[in-house]
């Protein structure tokens, strides 16, 4: 599954969302997402199957984003 990251400078997670069909679930919104703030970045990415697995909330305690590869890497 997709999602959007919005991390600050040193890849702190703030915020994780899943991207999904938004048109496909009956949504009005064509598109949706994350607007970054000063020093923040957004990144989309493919979660492993078992990344996926993981509740959104526990992403943020397990992971961290390296700012140079935009991938994620464990704490």
């Amino acid at each position: 599954m997709k999602a959007q990251i919005l991390h600050d400078e040193h890849g702190q997670i703030l915020a994780v969302s899943k991207i999904g069909d938004l048109r496909g679930s009956g949504s009005g919104f064509a598109r949706a997402g994350m607007m970054p703030g000063p020093e923040q970045q957004v990144i989309e990415l493919e979660l492993s199957a078992a990344d996926d697995a993981i509740p959104l909330r526990d992403l943020h305690a397990e992971y961290r984003v390296d700012p140079t590869s935009s991938r994620l890497v464990q704490k």
